[in-house]
């Protein structure tokens, strides 16, 4: 007999699932990892959520709380079996060959089937998109063929099929889950975050949608959104066992036993993730931890700015994501308005009637469109449009606050508010539980031209449009119902509490001032001012990172309503916040390179101040005597670190050179092809040198090895023709 390759089990493994029992899990899975002791990190693997009563967590790595997590888990479905993993990377003859890994997933393909070392040849294996594992089945002696055409009809005589769920058809998930319910077994390798970020359509959720949690979901076993940490050595140790918390069901009872045991941690950080990623329909999971939380808990928790609720209060901040998921998981024809809203988002009046409106929307512009109507909590809004928009990729959202807050210690607010619809069909029912302004959300390249949409029964919000709405339409507009309005040009966004606006006369200026902000930066980046679509710029009782983080959209804390709509102080003393964050969304990866992210994003806050408010006092550190004074620690400890330190050659590129060598670099920048864009480190370095030296004609090489830039003997060659330079200092 031909000697089998590294995907041949080499271990018995003879059982069946019992019923739910830790102790039972431990022992069907000490047979699944038997002598396998590290397994490969094939890419940014994605954690798994595991809840049914016939789940079992298989492997773990480190999320960024230093909490284990599923990478690997297994679960009964129907007669037959299921198995997860968290990179379809695990299925490469390449990452076979790292530790045991092949051992491990040959081990995990006979289980599925339901056979044991002895049978390997009694495989009948099924592969979808990947030839090399096909052929190197075939190589091994095993009898394995590759999925094409209309396969999810043809997977007679098969007992296992190995896939990416990513690109399942709704007809190819629903086979597959028949397939596995008959008895047989299905290999699954993806990441939540790779279909969240590559494969979703608009109006599409990882909950909902993502097809391999349409399968897992029918056995307590889905792929949520997290990463897991990768080690150093680039593999992942199996450990002899696992913490019971890491399943959802061991968490739940770790917290009815002591909701203050050292496992609490681990325990409240597995029942959140497993809320973000289930079903508000689920009845696996859910009842259980609901019963759990009513005879714990009496008042509903309500997180607000003077209530937050904490990482050390595990009940109510399990009750409190329980709620949201429930809120933002009931379907339409069952919606009700969440307990949590009132807080935040806010609510208008119960006597204000809502009203119906027609928008135009330009599809030729991309992203969120604003209608000027806020949806109550729990009201259902119909949106119609007209055939043409029907599967053309457009979508409805409700609500702007769109950060996640799932990770923070600490909960100021829901830790997730928004929702969004696909349009499918040429009326739509949208709403959501905590209420929200609605966008309708347009595609990337969405050809369909201008289009109506009518909407019924939304509040009326505070909306103005540079160029369209007239200041003196704005002074009836800014007392609308509506707690969230936005002023808007083809530039800006900005989004605040209605009550920020109510006193605000001149919109029209406000805006003037931000669409000049939005140029400016546009002019240092060397890109056209007419841009593809408005940035957006929204407040927010708690945002996801730091005070405030950029994107689409920038996001702030509330005191910016009124700091961004006050035109006096923005001209008379800037800001340099919002400039920085908005710089961000200018920033190149090719001169923005590793820990330099905000570093050159300072340039643009810098050029603002420079072109628009000469005369405002900029950031305290780059100040004149904070210059020289990171100058002297550099010279005293030959250390450049941190972002403001950093930050000083450019100041001295600029103060002797001016701003226009600047532009006239990142201008060359997007000449460069892309398959010749540098990648590496180094190549980003010389490149920076070689460019920053011909537009100042100046050999910039001794400058920078002044600074520790570390540039190439090769680049510093490239430079040598021209004449030496160094500031006077």
């Amino acid at each position: 007999m031909r000697r089998l390759c590294t995907f041949v089990v080499l271990v018995t493994l003879g059982f069946q699932i019992h019923s739910h029992s830790f102790a039972a899990d431990q022992k069907e899975r000490s047979l699944l990892v038997e002598g396998v002791t590290e397994i490969a990190v094939p890419g940014t693997v994605g954690s798994l959520s595991v809840y049914g009563p016939d789940a079992f967590v298989i492997a773990t790595g480190e999320t960024k709380s230093g909490q284990p997590a599923a990478l690997v888990a297994a679960a009964t479905l129907g007669k037959g079996r299921l198995v997860a993993l968290g990179h379809n990377g695990y299925f490469s003859r390449k990452n076979a060959q790292v530790g045991q890994t092949g051992k491990f997933v040959s081990n995990l393909m006979l289980w599925c089937a339901g056979l044991n070392d002895s049978q390997p040849r009694q495989l009948q294996v099924g592969v979808l998109d990947n030839r090399d594992l096909v052929n190197g089945l075939k190589e091994s002696g095993l009898k394995a063929k590759e999925l094409t055409g209309n396969w999810s009809s043809n997977l007679r005589g098969l007992n296992l099929v190995i896939c990416d769920p990513r690109l399942l058809s709704k007809e190819e998930t629903t086979k597959l889950i028949e397939f596995a319910e008959a008895g047989n077994g299905l290999l699954l390798g993806s990441a939540g975050w790779v279909w969240e970020g590559y494969n979703a359509k608009e109006g599409e959720t990882l909950v909902n949608d993502f097809p391999g949690n349409i399968i897992g979901s029918q056995a307590g076993l889905v792929w949520d959104s997290l990463t897991l940490n990768s080690p150093e050595n680039k593999r992942f140790v199996i450990a002899e066992t696992l913490p019971e918390s890491t399943h959802a069901v061991g968490a739940l009872q770790s917290l009815e036993e002591n909701p203050q045991s050292a496992d609490a941690k681990l325990a409240v950080e597995t029942i959140s993730r497993t809320l973000q990623s289930i079903r508000g329909d689920d009845e696996l999971f859910i009842p259980q931890l609901q019963k759990m939380l009513e005879q714990k808990l009496g008042e509903v928790v309500i997180p607000g700015r003077r209530n937050e609720v904490k990482r050390s209060q595990p009940l109510a901040r399990l009750q409190v994501a329980l709620n949201t998921r429930l809120a933002l998981g009931q379907p339409i024809e069952m919606l009700t308005a969440s307990p949590l809203a009132e807080e935040f988002p806010k609510q208008p009046a119960k006597r204000i009637k809502p009203t119906d409106k027609t928008v135009t929307i330009n599809t030729q512009t991309p992203r969120w469109h604003s209608t000027g109507l806020f949806a109550k909590a729990g009201d259902v809004i119909t949106i119609t449009v007209p055939a043409s928009a029907v599967q053309a990729g457009l979508g409805i959202q409700v609500g702007c606050h769109k950060d996640k807050l799932w990770h923070k210690d600490g909960w100021n607010r829901a830790p997730e508010i928004t929702r969004k619809f696909a349009i499918t069909e040429t009326e739509t029912k949208v709403g959501n539980a905590f209420g929200g302004l609605i966008y309708v959300v347009v595609p990337n390249d969405c050809k369909l031209g201008e289009i109506v949409v009518d909407i019924s029964g939304a509040i009326s919000s505070p909306l103005f449009i540079l160029g369209e709405t007239s200041v003196a339409d704005w002074r009836k507009i800014r007392s609308l119902p509506g707690p969230w309005a936005e002023l808007a040009s083809d530039r800006f966004i900005l989004t605040v509490p209605s009550e920020a606006i109510r006193g605000l006369n001149r919109p029209d200026q406000v805006m003037g001032f931000w669409n000049q902000v939005l140029d400016t930066c546009a002019d240092l980046a060397m890109i056209s001012p007419e841009r593809k679509y408005p940035e957006r710029f929204v407040t927010d009782v708690q945002i996801s990172a730091g005070y405030m983080h950029a994107g689409y959209p920038i996001m702030a804390p509330l005191n910016l309503a009124l700091e961004t709509t006050d035109l006096q102080t923005l001209q008379e003393k800037g800001n340099w916040g919002v400039f920085h964050e908005i710089g961000h969304n200018h920033q190149q990866p090719e001169w923005t390179w590793d820990g330099l992210g905000e570093v050159t994003v300072n340039l643009f806050s810098m050029y603002v101040f420079d072109t628009l408010v000469p005369g405002a006092t900029q950031h305290g550190q780059v100040q004149p005597a904070n210059i020289a004074k990171m100058r002297r620690e550099f010279e005293q400890t030959g250390k450049l670190e941190g972002p403001w330190p950093q930050l000083v050659p450019y100041i001295e590129l600029k103060q002797n050179f001016g701003w226009q060598p600047f532009k006239k670099v990142f201008a060359e920048y997007q000449e460069i092809p892309q398959n010749k864009k540098p990648r590496t480190l180094q190549e980003k370095k010389d490149l920076w040198l070689v460019m920053f030296s011909h537009a100042v004609g100046k050999d910039l090489s001794d400058f920078y090895d002044d600074w520790n830039f570390g540039a190439s003997d090769q680049a510093k060659q490239a430079v040598s023709h021209l004449p030496k330079w160094s500031p006077s200092r």
